[in-house]
């Protein structure tokens, strides 16, 4: 498995392994305290009766109420611990069944489901059922590694359709959300890139500017990654829901979640820019907006805005909202957190267990410093200080599954670093191969909300009746839009 160089070659490895280890024997007995498996192994049996008999009446009411994320416990992380090609075959296959039955029943024509009805089972069962998204943390040069994890996504095709990115994650977001499904093989190799964001200031400019790295440089290399579309642009040219985050410079604004629903005339150039400025290396970004006329203007020219991963590194819940997720993958690379976090994959013992308890404590006493300080220091510019790293400290930084790069002295020693290209393709490797161990997670857990999405898709295509045309223009999700969601 440490040789392979794809993943084919890793999962031909692995079920080697899994062979001569008895963990295959494992994964063919399916009993298991870890889920229900006689509720799965009875919806297996009625589902692909129902399916093969063709009772579609049957069928679609089994289904719809029926049919939700983690039914007995498939979600749980640690039925994927132990063998490394997946986890017990019942799981795969009752996946695979659903499936099957719902392509069956999208792709069909029968009688007692006219195409109205189809439109609204699928609509409904999709918001009922939820969908994932892809969050990519911050992390300096060590943002690399979201490359890899969505390369092996790409080549796996189980990239979601909503992906999140703040600071260097932004940069990959963006990236991937302004190009075609067809652009996007040949962007994701390590020569087609630009990788030089590092430019340091002369000390005359770092002394009249606060900053420690020119901004020119970073603008130069987020302009020759990203395309200068705005984010309904993106949207309409890649099919995917990029979100990007935003924090403020200033006080008495909330952070902000950028995506083409909440702000859909920005630019993206500008917006990732102002989710990578690290306060001291990067000065705040103004955010440029396009107007009624058309033209490039900036957006509230009194505000600025900073590092998004400070107040709001992975946006959970304004994901929930905006974009009926339930589900969260997470590539996390930032570097003050990685070495306290452990993959749900891992065997917890007392090493994991010891490292949750310090990470705990060491947490909540910089919680309670912090905290002290912001009531008792007078200075503004102080308090804002802390109320940064107070928010850094507050945030999650896991998902539902969550990937992680080894913490190495030769990650830290090039967080800041202009890389070289063997160095790039060494980072995006080491996101392939972590992603690689997770794929079997990530199939199961996604499939079936990829196949509604992919059902509701081709349902909509405009080539049908005008029953099929009137139906599709029902929105297939409910858009909350609240004061907490921008």
């Amino acid at each position: 498995m440490r040789n392979a160089t794809d993943y084919a070659s890793w999962c031909e490895a692995a079920a080697e392994f899994d062979r001569i280890t008895g963990h295959l024997e494992w994964r063919q007995d399916e009993g298991s305290s870890l889920y229900d498996f006689k509720l799965v192994k009875s919806r297996l049996r009625q589902i692909r009766y129902l399916r093969e008999h063709g009772q579609i009446a049957k069928l679609v009411h089994h289904l719809r109420q029926g049919l939700y994320w983690n039914l007995g416990n498939l979600g749980n992380p640690a039925l994927y611990g132990r063998a490394l090609g997946g986890t017990k075959l019942l799981i795969h296959e009752y996946v695979e069944e659903v499936a099957a039955a719902l392509n069956f029943l999208c792709d069909g024509h029968f009688p007692e489901l006219g195409t109205a009805a189809k439109i609204r089972f699928f609509h409904e069962t999709a918001l009922s059922y939820g969908r994932s998204a892809l969050m990519l943390s911050g992390g300096a040069t060590l943002g690399l590694f979201h490359v890899g994890v969505v390369r092996a996504l790409i080549q796996e095709n189980l990239l979601p359709t909503v992906i999140s990115g703040s600071s260097a994650g932004s940069v990959v977001a963006a990236t991937i959300g302004t190009r075609t499904p067809e652009e996007l093989t040949d962007l994701l190799e390590p020569a087609n890139a630009y990788y030089h964001f590092w430019k340091p200031l002369g000390l005359g400019d770092m002394w009249r500017r606060r900053v420690l790295m020119d901004s020119r440089q970073v603008r130069k290399a987020i302009a020759a990654n990203i395309p200068d579309l705005t984010f309904e642009e993106s949207f309409q040219r890649s099919g995917r829901i990029i979100n990007i985050t935003v924090s403020p410079a200033g006080l008495n604004q909330p952070p902000r979640l950028l995506n083409y629903l909440t702000f859909p005339y920005l630019y993206l150039r500008e917006a990732v820019l102002a989710s990578s400025a690290v306060p001291l290396l990067f000065e705040p970004v103004l955010l440029m907006t396009r107007d009624e006329n058309g033209r490039r203007v900036p957006y509230m020219p009194s505000l600025r805005w900073t590092d998004g991963s400070l107040k709001s590194d992975l946006p959970g819940l304004r994901l929930r909202r905006l974009h009926n997720v339930n589900h969260f993958i997470v590539s996390q690379t930032n570097p003050h957190v990685i070495p306290f976090l452990h993959t749900q994959l891992e065997e917890q013992g007392l090493l994991g267990a010891a490292r949750d308890s310090i990470y705990a404590l060491l947490r909540g006493t910089a919680q309670y410093a912090i905290g002290v300080g912001r009531i008792s220091v007078p200075v503004t510019r102080i308090r804002h200080t802390l109320d940064y790293a107070s928010s850094i400290l507050e945030q999650d930084y896991r998902g539902n599954i969550t990937i992680l790069p080894k913490v190495t002295v030769w990650r830290y020693a090039n967080v800041t670093a202009n890389p070289k290209l063997e160095q790039v393709r060494r980072f995006i490797r080491e996101g392939e191969r972590a992603t690689w161990r997770r794929l079997a997670m990530l199939r199961n857990q996604t499939l079936i909300a990829n196949t509604l999405e992919s059902c509701v898709r081709r349902l909509e295509t405009p080539r049908g009746s005008a029953e099929r045309r009137a139906a599709a223009k029902r929105p297939a999700l409910s858009v909350v839009r609240s004061n907490d969601t921008q």
